[in-house]
């Protein structure tokens, strides 16, 4: 696993050779880990404490602790939020019920789930790869414009299209994963559910095809969601 320090390194080696600032900003403390809402494994210590965030023109991503942390974006509790399109979609690190920090996710606010990365190090990894790729690229003397958008080009990675199965099919279906089952026992009859264990970046669940407006449920045991109208009554049990 690349560390916190490299990361920083190859930040500060970026900064030095791109015609606009690139900011970087410091880990957080222990005590910062102590009084945040979601617990972090030692994997997001090592990097988090390292480094807090840092700037791609025009694109901030603040690694420890959004200001919208706390909102509701129709995205599963806990969750941890890296950044936000300013439209209504977000990235977030998916959180399992044990406290296990999982893929980083994006939810647009119009176009579906969509897989991001396995885990943090690896989303960190490919954004500043990507950066560091435009920057040996030709044309990059031209301008900090033609930078930020062909950095979301190549940063958006191309995969395939999970299938979506209705909550009440799948509690008929005999042999039903037990993951899937328990999720599907607890949402609407309305509601879709994908499956993301194992997906690979780039892949995506387009609930918005079927479902104008929705919110997301999580399963308990693995990266399974259900995308729940949003005029649907909420669980009274609780995840």
């Amino acid at each position: 696993m690349i560390s916190g320090d490299a990361f920083v390194q190859r930040l500060r080696a970026l900064a030095a050779r791109v015609p606009f600032d690139l900011d970087v900003q410091p880990g957080a403390t222990a005590a910062d880990f102590d009084r945040w809402p979601v617990p972090v494994p030692s994997t997001a210590r090592e990097l988090l404490g390292r480094l807090g965030g840092f700037t791609v023109p025009p694109v901030e991503f603040v690694l420890t602790g959004h200001p919208r942390q706390a909102g509701d974006h129709g995205v599963p509790h806990p969750h941890w939020l890296v950044t936000d399109d300013g439209g209504g979609g977000v990235t977030w690190v998916d959180i399992e019920a044990d406290g296990r920090w999982g893929q980083v996710l994006m939810q647009y606010r119009e176009g579906g789930l969509f897989v991001e990365a396995d885990s943090l190090p690896h989303w960190v990894d490919r954004l500043i790869g990507t950066a560091e790729d435009l920057v040996d690229g030709t044309g990059f003397e031209e301008g900090l414009q033609p930078y930020a958008d062909d950095f979301w080009d190549l940063l958006q990675l191309d995969g395939p299209e999970l299938p979506l199965h209705p909550a009440a099919e799948l509690r008929t279906a005999p042999g039903c994963d037990p993951v899937v089952a328990g999720l599907a026992a607890r949402v609407p009859d309305g509601a879709l559910i994908a499956d993301l264990r194992g997906a690979v970046p780039g892949s995506r669940a387009r609930f918005d095809r079927a479902l104008r407006r929705y919110r997301l449920d999580r399963a308990v045991g693995g990266p399974v969601f259900a995308a729940v109208p949003r005029d649907a009554a909420p669980d009274p049990t609780g995840p």
